[in-house]
């Protein structure tokens, strides 16, 4: 998982006001395992990554590369203010 779709883990928990000891708590995921995913470093199995999607609303899919490129309204969130 990488791309912006990691960001987007992150925004939807902070949506809901949610905190990742939260999040944690209701999946049974380490605190470190969800901010791996929300970093889009997360190497753990699909089981664990889809307990957080599970809880977002999201579901898991699958893109070509060559797709993953953010929209221009995206760039912001990606590079911030600099």
């Amino acid at each position: 998982m990488y791309c912006y779709q990691a960001r987007l883990l992150r925004k939807r928990r902070l949506a809901q006001g949610w905190t990742q000891a939260y999040v944690s708590k209701q999946t049974g995921l380490s605190r470190n395992q969800i901010v791996a995913m929300e970093k889009g470093e997360f190497l753990g199995g699909v089981k664990y990554l889809q307990k957080y999607l599970d809880l977002l609303g999201l579901t898991l899919s699958f893109v070509d590369k060559t797709e993953c490129v953010p929209q221009f309204d995206e760039l912001h969130e990606i590079f911030g203010e600099d």
